[in-house]
């Protein structure tokens, strides 16, 4: 196997996550069979030596899962895998121990895990290494309801008349593109650099679109697919941040004159992305604090009548808020 890169290694985590998911579970099962199966043991209610057996051969399959990656399963209890690279001309070994939120530590292949330190702040991050991170988020991505709730809000600002042709940038699991089909468009193509989001989208269009109006593709953001001047509406949810403001000037470019854009924004006070995510939001883009300021980003790249609304969600431990801004292209 080769090395990975510390973007790689990232993305690598990120597809591993329920497979490691896994792994810490079905450890505690069958450490509680084994124990119950000892002369004197208590008993439990998840089955006897056949059960234990099933457990350590599904365990088996999925440490072999993660060495095939060409990820090192270091440490079982707690587990620890080491990513092999290269930093600054030195081999070293990236390094994730179970409890940690990200991949953020490293050492050198000479000195094991006592020589552990902290990796660089910002690394570079390619589009192929930003769409594996997608890719391990899109199993469960849909679980999240707050994701809905920001599309239909989207949606309802492109007002009643029905347009021809929907853009729905980095679409994920195609929320907004679903959303928009009770504006009746006639096509609607929602796009993706993450063909784990894709595949996830085109599962739930059997049923959510059997008319076939959405058609997905796996595809860049900016620039968009979308010839000058071809589109009707573009819709962007929850997404901006991570395609800066270059994706602002493509929807202008991609606009028929009086099209509109929704797309939405968090609030700079409350956007705490993960360390592998951070290294992935461009820096040419500020996040807004208030409804002024996201306002200002529609208007400084080239859109008018821009509105602004602030859309709060309680959950059940916090307040999850984002800017749902509207503009229309001159």
């Amino acid at each position: 196997m080769g090395l990975f890169t510390v973007p790689e290694a990232r993305a690598e985590l990120a597809r591993l996550r329920p497979v490691l998911d896994e792994l810490v579970r079905l450890r505690a099962d069958a450490a509680e069979l084994a124990a119950s199966l000892r002369p004197g043991g208590w008993e439990t209610t998840l089955g006897g030596m056949p059960e234990w057996k099933a457990a350590q051969a599904r365990l088996d399959d999925l440490m072999t899962t993660v060495q095939r990656t060409g990820a090192e399963l270091k440490g079982f209890a707690p587990l620890l895998v080491d990513f092999p690279a290269e930093l600054d001309g030195v081999d070293v070994l990236l390094c994730w121990l179970e409890g940690d939120p990200e991949l953020c530590w490293y050492h050198r292949v000479d000195l094991g895990f006592a020589g552990r330190r902290r990796l660089p702040d910002r690394v570079v991050v390619t589009e192929e290494i930003a769409a594996g991170l997608f890719d391990g988020m899109a199993a469960h991505y849909d679980e999240d309801t707050f994701h809905g709730l920001v599309a239909e809000a989207l949606v309802d600002g492109l007002g009643r008349t029905a347009p021809e042709r929907v853009l729905d940038v980095a679409t994920g699991t195609g929320v907004a593109a679903f959303a928009a089909l009770r504006l009746e468009p006639g096509e609607v193509l929602a796009i993706d650099i993450s063909p784990g989001m894709i595949a996830q989208a085109e599962m739930k269009a059997a049923t959510r679109d059997p008319g076939k109006v959405i058609t997905w593709q796996v595809a860049s953001a900016v620039p968009s697919p979308v010839e000058d001047d071809g589109a009707d509406a573009v819709l962007c949810a929850s997404s901006l941040h991570f395609l800066g403001a270059a994706a602002l000037r493509d929807w202008l470019r991609a606009l028929r004159p009086g099209g509109r854009v929704g797309f939405s924004l968090p609030l700079a006070s409350a956007f705490r992305p993960s360390e592998a995510f951070a290294a992935i939001v461009p820096a040419d883009l500020k996040l807004p604090e208030t409804e002024d300021d996201a306002a200002e980003l529609a208007a400084e790249a080239g859109f008018t009548e821009v509105t602004v609304k602030r859309l709060d969600v309680e959950s059940e431990d916090r307040v999850r808020s984002v800017f749902v801004v509207h503009a229309t292209k001159p």
